[in-house]
């Protein structure tokens, strides 16, 4: 089945805002922890590479630098692709993303931009930590700009009786696809190390 990709830049002039659904989605945030058996700098190199993002997350398929001589550092930017199978099929949307912090091994964060003009939408970051005892912290977090215009809150403009319940599912279905992230990276980072050739 061809997936329907949605791409910035090709929806026209960016609407305009319905500010009432500030505060809904000023206070749309996501966060999952989990702990792991391996060092700051082993989970940091996970965490940070962007490129691998596919490899554990259920929704975001792939990712890549812009331009890859200015990455690893703050106001780099890269594109994500992600993936849903909806009722109408798969649907792909593909949008730029700016880094803004960088802070090795222990923070990288980064803005998604809308689909109209890339202005940031909402917020995205990996924070790795110290644990009590061995092992680290891995912090996944998500967070919707008040006036950011995410495909969610373009939904929600349409129905905004409905704004609640929708901020509701699409948080829910974040903190699944979360939790399946950080499992899957918790897995490779607990996995023994290849052996030296």
């Amino acid at each position: 089945m061809s997936a329907a990709v949605s791409r910035q830049g090709e929806h026209g002039p960016r609407p305009d805002v319905d500010h009432s659904l500030d505060e809904l989605f000023g206070a749309m945030s996501v966060g999952v922890d989990t702990r792991v058996a391996c060092t700051a700098d082993r989970a940091w190199a996970v965490v940070s590479d962007i490129s691998r993002i596919g490899e554990f997350s259920p929704e975001c398929a792939e990712a890549w630098w812009v331009d890859s001589d200015a990455a690893d550092q703050v106001g780099a930017r890269f594109e994500g692709k992600n993936r849903v199978d909806g009722p109408q099929g798969v649907h792909e949307w593909i949008r730029l993303c700016e880094i803004t912090a960088w802070e090795p091994p222990r923070l990288i964060s980064w803005t998604v931009g809308n689909r109209f003009d890339g202005t940031p939408a909402t917020e995205w970051s990996f924070a790795v930590e110290p644990a009590e005892g061995p092992g680290v912290v891995i912090r996944q977090r998500f967070r919707h700009r008040a006036d950011g215009l995410s495909g969610l809150r373009e939904a929600a403009q349409k129905t905004p009786e409905n704004a609640a319940e929708l901020i509701a599912k699409r948080s829910a279905r974040l903190r699944e696809g979360m939790s399946q992230t950080l499992a899957r990276m918790c897995s490779l980072l607990e996995s023994a190390p290849p052996a030296a050739s």
